[in-house]
């Protein structure tokens, strides 16, 4: 039992004067810490005579246990950078590169959109939502069109040799999918506002009818 007291006893001592030096800075230059009464902390001790805390750092172990005694808040972290912007592609539709195919679907798709636009400002409809069309009418269908205006056309029989279509028709067929996709929402929000019309007549011909005994 005597060692175990011996070694706490060395151990407080250790911790003790760790704490001094903590709070009062390094110690004097004739300060020389006793071998004996720290054992196997002899790293700590050479510190000490090299310069008190020097081998203590801002994010040291006894640091953080003083910061968080003082209730000092650990130092934050850098917030991660915000994910930049995603810019709208711009284009001129009316490009003469741009067959006149082409430009008459864009220009159904774009009336299509922003009837849609209109009709999301009266109600959310599900899985779909203003972002939606916001990439479609400032992301996909300006890069679509721009892709087909950026192929050389010396080189746009290539593609024909290819898959068998001209580049038109394969733009043209393109643009065909997305308005697929601008009638389907179109119907949806349609569907939803004929089934409100007719819950709000069948409410009224119930609750107004002649024949409504609690009136």
């Amino acid at each position: 039992m005597l060692w175990v007291i011996v070694s706490i006893m060395l151990f407080l001592a250790a911790i003790r004067m760790v704490w001094v030096v903590w709070l009062r800075g390094p110690p004097p230059a004739n300060f020389i810490l006793d071998q004996d009464q720290l054992g196997s902390a002899s790293g700590w001790s050479d510190g000490f005579r090299n310069g008190g805390r020097s081998e203590m750092s801002n994010n040291g172990f006894f640091t953080r246990i003083g910061k968080a005694l003082r209730g000092e808040a650990p130092p934050s972290m850098p917030s991660a950078p915000a994910a930049p912007a995603v810019l709208p592609a711009t284009i001129d539709y009316e490009d003469d590169r741009i067959p006149s195919s082409a430009k008459a679907r864009i220009r159904r798709i774009l009336a299509g959109l922003l009837e849609v636009e209109n009709a999301l400002l009266r109600e959310d409809m599900p899985n779909f939502s203003r972002v939606d069309i916001d990439q479609m009418r400032e992301q996909h269908l300006p890069k679509l069109v721009k892709s087909y205006i950026d192929i050389p056309e010396a080189h746009r029989a290539e593609i024909f040799r290819k898959t068998g279509k001209s580049a038109s028709f394969i733009l043209d067929d393109s643009l065909d999918q997305m308005q697929t996709r601008v009638d389907t929402i179109l119907r949806s929000l349609a569907q939803k506002d004929i089934e409100t019309f007719t819950n709000n007549t069948k409410f009224v011909g119930e609750r107004y009818s002649t024949n409504n005994p609690f009136d």
